[in-house]
């Protein structure tokens, strides 16, 4: 297949799917097409090159992130927190092409735009209450390498003195003194290995993944700061599937020790579902045509004033 031909599992996804679309139900009662998720979906299959130093944290002793998988300790990147970056990049998107639109992560969910259906969201009033789960499920992903060959050889000491404001200890009202701590980082040129699943997909959809990947790891994933953890991302296949789990990837994936990265055992599973990655970037170049054909289902009760940043 030529690589301007689109791809079978692209072609046969609708265009766009309008979810905020009210249904009726037996008892008469509508509700929004978002609340009934079908089983259908799309798995992204892929991997991701840390770029600059990172670290990836869930822990209060700001340790990084790992965990005993498939024969290593190895650091991973939880998909919650992929997602939380992927929401933020997508309302970033959304703004571009609408700068009144005003619906954001986490304070201001208006629960009727693209965002709201993709990523969910919850309205937590009495009487109120709302929530919609996400249709988009990044998952956990695992480095290539080992814990110890991800990470930087000494730990760098760091003291943080508190200018701008007044840490008041809780008894006696005092300032607190400066806060030493260490950082353990992870090393540029890790590899992490990931599957993205999006339920109920569309074309449109798919074009918004892309861009928002792309805004996405430049981004960064790290904690503790907006800039680290900013990654290179190469999609391998696509598929409506899965059949494949983590481990395969980890073990079908190959790493030498100049950091170059092989798949030919991995795209050997996918066989015609394997992406071209020109197929890839004329769908994410259909992005603005699409927004601005299907902007008012996508921008919902949000006023509907392009902005000239497009």
């Amino acid at each position: 297949m030529s690589h301007l031909n689109e791809p079978e599992i692209i072609a046969k996804l609708p265009e766009f799917k309008n979810l905020g679309e009210e249904m009726k139900l037996a008892s008469g009662e509508s509700l929004k097409k978002v609340y009934v998720q079908k089983n259908d979906y799309i798995a992204i299959v892929g991997y991701k090159v840390l770029k600059d130093f990172a670290r990836f944290t869930s822990h209060e002793d700001l340790s990084n992130d790992k965990i005993d998988y498939a024969g290593k300790s190895r650091i991973y990147l939880t998909g919650l927190k992929r997602r939380g970056v992927y929401r933020r990049a997508s309302e970033a998107i959304l703004r571009q092409y609408n700068e009144n639109y005003n619906c954001a992560t986490p304070d201001h969910q208006c629960m009727n735009c693209y965002n709201c259906f993709t990523y969910g969201g919850v309205i937590a009033i009495k009487d109120k209450t709302q929530a919609i789960k996400s249709r988009l499920k990044p998952t956990t992903s695992f480095s290539i390498q080992s814990d110890e060959e991800a990470l930087i050889d000494e730990e760098e000491f760091h003291n943080i003195v508190h200018t701008d404001f007044r840490m008041e200890q809780a008894e006696k009202g005092e300032q607190k003194k400066p806060s030493l701590y260490t950082m353990l980082l992870v090393k540029p040129g890790t590899v992490f290995p990931f599957i993205d699943i999006i339920f109920n997909p569309t074309k449109f959809d798919l074009a918004m993944y892309l861009e928002t990947l792309r805004r996405a790891d430049a981004m960064g994933y790290g904690s503790r700061s907006s800039l680290l953890g900013t990654m290179e991302t190469k999609i391998i296949a696509i598929t409506d599937n899965l059949k494949i789990s983590h481990k395969d990837l980890l073990n079908k994936i190959k790493v030498d020790e100049a950091g170059n990265v092989n798949i030919t055992e991995l795209k050997a599973l996918f066989g015609s579902e394997v992406i071209d990655e020109k197929q890839l970037e004329t769908l994410r170049a259909k992005l603005p045509e699409l927004i601005e054909k299907h902007k008012t289902e996508i921008y919902g009760e949000t006023s509907l004033k392009k902005s000239s940043k497009s």
